[in-house]
């Protein structure tokens, strides 16, 4: 059996190579059939066997690569999508500035390819979570009011939501393409965002998770290694000669 082994890419150069497309070894007489080849073919050209969620998992990521594709450009100082807004999303926007109102909620059109208001209001730190939708992705502004050593203060807070994979691909990929594009268009507008954050749930973006958003806490630096100290030998010791 080892000398067989030995001697098959010996025999494969004899015939050479290039004139060789497959490797096939049987075991069993019915392997050397043409219909055991066949089952060959068959069995290597099969996927390994994989659950519902592992094949939902495998189409989106070979979804979101040909999204990436196709939505790549020749430039490499464009990396995201700058899309227009409507102009009561501007006007929204303004009144967001000057403080009418303290939230917005933005929507991302995929068919007109334009970003448009969804939601506008005012609403306390505690609300924001009920705001999350749980079926489509959605780009938030939320003006917090909160005291903070002693002062009461407004800081903007920029949150980009995705339930996750149950999101169509072109949809997720838009939003997350577009995100960094609005973000500079909210600069341009002098609007001051203090902290970001994705998430895929409400559950995330309780209160008190936006208030450490914004003033994260600063963890306790770890205590240094005291060597301890070397055991005393105490003071010097008498020796009594008996001579």
């Amino acid at each position: 059996k080892q000398w067989y082994q030995r001697r098959v890419a010996i025999t494969a150069g004899i015939f050479g190579d290039n004139r060789i497309s497959t490797e096939y070894m049987g075991t069993v007489p019915e392997e050397l059939s043409l219909q055991g080849y066949k089952n060959h073919v068959l069995s290597a050209g099969s996927n390994a066997p994989m659950t519902e969620a592992e094949k939902e998992l495998a189409q989106v990521k070979k979804d979101e690569a040909a999204m990436r594709s196709q939505m790549s450009t020749n430039s490499a100082t464009l990396p995201g999508l700058n899309l227009p807004a409507t102009q009561d999303l501007l006007n929204n926007l303004e009144k967001f500035k000057k403080g009418f109102v303290n939230y917005l909620q933005i929507k991302l059109d995929t068919d007109k390819e334009e970003l448009k208001l969804w939601d506008c209001g005012n609403i306390q730190g505690s609300e924001l979570s009920e705001k999350i939708p749980q079926d489509e992705p959605r780009y938030h502004l939320f003006n917090f009011n909160h005291d903070f050593e002693g002062e009461k203060i407004w800081k903007v807070v920029f949150i980009y939501s995705c339930p996750g994979y149950s999101v169509p691909v072109k949809q997720r990929m838009m939003y997350s393409s577009t995100k960094s594009c609005f973000l500079d268009s909210l600069a341009k507008m002098d609007i001051e965002i203090a902290a970001k954050r994705e998430i895929s749930e409400g559950e995330e973006v309780k209160e008190v998770d936006v208030y450490e958003m914004i003033h994260p806490q600063k963890h306790a630096s770890r205590a240094h290694f005291i060597k301890p100290k070397a055991p005393s030998k105490g003071g010097r010791r008498l020796i009594r000669n008996n001579n």
